[in-house]
């Protein structure tokens, strides 16, 4: 039986807050909750879900769990049982997920492929799939052998069409900071682009996919669009010298914060201004980490004139 609170100023947080706070969307919330029993909220008078401190430190912990490669359906024996997250030798269901995605690309069976995503996206968070999944089935699609062209494609464009669809419906419901996506490099994957844009519209931030433009266009974006920060999320490009000259040429037009992730951020090998974040792991779970700590605790400047 569920316990019905009356809301205060000193209520537990509603699911809008919850999934800011963690990355983890409404549906994926109310999965976990209807489907495994592994969240128990509290309940207004009129039915609206209200978490508590401790499901809020649950969540993190499932999530750290999850990360490491337990299964979804398994959790609720850890819980059970009492482990901490770290007490528990896990096997890694993320390479039976890798092999079965790859699996469904061999044969490309595109009706296998959509009933994948949506079963993966209901019950696991944007930034462990991207990092889990996605990075390194991308990866070995990335090989040059036959066929593996036409696999890569048709993956990028299926699941960046399945992401922009669930982003435009939870965007509706983002209150948070305005951020804006960039690259800087002809070579990228604009997969991990959309993928890190919808992470970030289910932490509540307003995210804006831009790509690659012009200085002075995002210039202009960041005034009209009143952006907050910029993230530059790439796993690669034609030359690093290259890549550090454009990321100098942005910070000196841009003062708000700007964020460097992918496998990039590892090997930036030259100081940058302080409004610049070098995420070291390559991760979107730790861009996403460093983005909110700094959104929520800088006082954010504007955009430079330019000269």
């Amino acid at each position: 039986m569920r316990k019905i609170i009356e809301t205060s100023d000193d209520s537990p947080l509603p699911i809008r807050d919850i999934s800011r706070l963690t990355g983890v969307n409404s549906v994926t919330l109310r999965a976990w909750e209807r489907r495994y029993g592994l969240i128990k909220p509290l309940r207004t008078a009129k039915g609206h879900r209200l978490y508590r401190r401790e499901d809020i430190e649950l969540i993190k912990k499932i999530q750290t769990w999850l990360a490491r490669g337990l299964a979804i359906g398994k959790v609720s024996e850890l819980l059970e049982a009492g482990y901490a997250s770290s007490d528990v030798v896990i096997e890694n269901s993320w390479q039976v997920y890798c092999a079965e995605l790859l699996s469904i690309m061999a044969d490309l069976n595109l009706g296998k492929l959509d009933a994948f995503f949506n079963q993966l996206f209901s019950v696991y968070p944007a930034a462990v799939i991207a990092d889990q999944l996605i990075t390194p089935v991308l990866d070995q699609l990335a090989q040059d052998f036959y066929g593996n062209r036409v696999k890569k494609i048709i993956l990028e464009n299926r699941l960046s069409e399945y992401l922009l669809m669930l982003t435009q419906r939870q965007r509706q419901q983002t209150s948070g900071n305005s951020v804006a996506i960039l690259q800087l490099s002809t070579v990228g994957n604009s997969l991990l682009n959309v993928l890190l844009h919808y992470g970030l519209t289910t932490h509540q931030i307003k995210s804006e996919l831009i790509g690659l433009i012009s200085s002075k266009e995002i210039v202009f974006a960041a005034e009209q669009l009143a952006i907050e920060g910029f993230i530059v999320y790439n796993d690669s490009c034609s030359s690093l010298g290259e890549f550090q000259r454009e990321l100098v040429q942005l910070a000196d037009l841009i003062s708000v914060p700007i964020f460097v992730g992918g496998k990039l951020g590892k090997i930036i090998n030259m100081e940058l201004p302080n409004h610049v974040h070098i995420v070291g792991d390559d991760g979107q779970q730790a861009i996403t980490q460093m983005l909110n700590s700094v959104l929520l605790q800088d006082s954010l400047g504007g955009v430079k004139e330019l000269v």
